[in-house]
């Protein structure tokens, strides 16, 4: 038994029968799970995995990169749907570091509740993460992660480029330099000034580290 708690994540693409090609679509999850297992090494505890055709999870430590690597995933899954249910507890068997399957307690309970709740209860579409730690800050944290889901819901698609420029860049943070994303994106500073302003993603940004900061202490 681990007597300190994980986060344990369960990820699944939202109405995988509809889509045609699921096999092509599964092994991008496949690469693009690979790449965060390296990526964010530093935070695994049990590797991101394909448990199911259109499931997969993860053990990680409680960090403050939490919601950047969540919406790393779901930036390279674009337009394929992801959505995410977030456990934080102990576990009470052995862990595999390689593959996230067989390990059990607390943190994938509270998991599995949580993506089951955002599966039944997704704001009209909008909500895409659910966390359950079973804290008295679980409300609080719901209710922020269903806010910055409604927003990033609503961008448009050339705002929602800045989210991607930025998690491009390594950046997750609502003090980014506007001028040098601009460039990036090859546009000028007064049409990246206006994507900011108008998307709100300082916010979105700001609000999703607070919470992540709530969930490491």
């Amino acid at each position: 038994m681990q007597n300190f708690n994980l986060v344990a994540i369960i990820g699944d693409i939202i109405d995988s029968r509809n889509i045609e090609d699921r096999s092509q679509i599964q092994e991008k999850l496949k690469k693009i799970l690979r790449d965060v297992n390296i990526k964010y090494k530093e935070y695994v505890i049990s590797k991101w995995t394909i448990t199911l055709g259109d499931e997969f999870q993860a053990l990680i430590k409680p960090n403050l990169e939490i919601f950047k690597i969540l919406d790393y995933i779901s930036y390279k899954m674009d337009p394929i749907k992801i959505r995410f249910g977030m456990g934080l507890g102990e576990i009470y068997t052995n862990i595999n570091y390689e593959k996230s399957i067989g390990a059990d307690g607390p943190a994938y309970w509270n998991a599995r509740d949580a993506i089951e709740i955002i599966h039944d209860n997704n704001n009209y579409g909008n909500s895409k993460i659910s966390y359950k730690s079973k804290n008295k800050n679980d409300e609080i944290i719901n209710n922020l992660l269903n806010y910055t889901d409604w927003m990033k819901e609503n961008w448009t698609n050339t705002q929602r480029e800045v989210l991607y420029a930025l998690l491009e860049n390594n950046i997750y943070n609502e003090n980014f330099k506007q001028k040098l994303l601009a460039k990036e994106l090859g546009i000028s500073e007064s049409a990246m000034s206006k994507r900011v302003r108008t998307s709100g993603i300082r916010l979105y940004l700001s609000s999703r580290n607070s919470v992540a900061k709530e969930i490491a202490k």
